[in-house]
């Protein structure tokens, strides 16, 4: 696999698993909608479905759910979030140095994520993230969420570049699958939902550990 790449423009980050360490904020939130209905969410099952969109994750974890009980646990995971959740996030290590010094060698970022605008741009002004970021994309502002192509294509319309100037960054299948379908770069990080070989398999062209071994790749240190 190789170890760095050239003519990287822009960079696109998932945000769950990715930059930010959601998984204890998931699981709760997840549970607090569920408790009502007399199910426990296993951890293990939710951080395998972290970063597809809301409504497929009830779908999965309620197997006999109608799409108003669906619905309906959308709208209190969000409420959950909001009031309960934002307070466990935390950014991964690195994660605002590495944006920083991207930005120092001209590099545009965005997130670009199957969350919802208003959370994600309340969580990334908690989190300082901001002043290091050029855009932030999600799903409500896209016809189609991950695996479909349409967040990355409209994030790098925003910032003005082509997919082979692009990486896509992402803990999950569906990052890697988004990227290749948007045809940009892609890299994924080991320490979120998915190990190694699931990224590798399919089919991310590099492999990082740390978050601040993102920007070595791109710029070639």
């Amino acid at each position: 696999m190789a170890t760095n790449i050239k003519n990287i423009k822009c960079v696109l980050l998932d945000f769950d698993g990715t930059t930010a360490d959601t998984s204890q904020s998931i699981i709760h939130c997840v549970n607090r909608v569920l408790e009502p209905l007399g199910v426990v969410a296993d951890p293990a099952k939710v951080a395998r479905i972290t970063g597809y969109a809301l409504h497929d994750v009830f779908r999965f974890l309620i197997e006999d759910g109608d799409k108003a009980l669906i619905e309906q646990c959308v709208q209190s995971y969000s409420r959950f979030y909001a009031s309960e959740g934002l307070g466990m996030i935390t950014l991964f290590p690195h994660v605002l140095d590495t944006l920083s010094r991207l930005h120092t060698y001209g590099i545009k970022t965005a997130i670009a994520t199957n969350n919802l605008s208003p959370v994600i741009n309340d969580v990334a002004g908690r989190l300082d993230m901001h002043r290091c970021l050029d855009e932030i994309v999600c799903i409500d502002q896209v016809a189609k969420g991950k695996p479909a192509p349409d967040i990355a294509l409209e994030a790098m319309r925003r910032l003005d570049c082509t997919p082979e100037e692009t990486l896509m960054v992402g803990d999950s299948i569906l990052d890697i699958q988004m990227g290749i379908a948007a045809a940009c770069h892609t890299c994924g990080v080991t320490y979120g939902s998915n190990p190694r070989n699931v990224l590798a398999e399919a089919g991310a062209e590099y492999l990082v550990d740390d978050f601040a071994e993102i920007a070595n790749i791109i710029l070639n240190k």
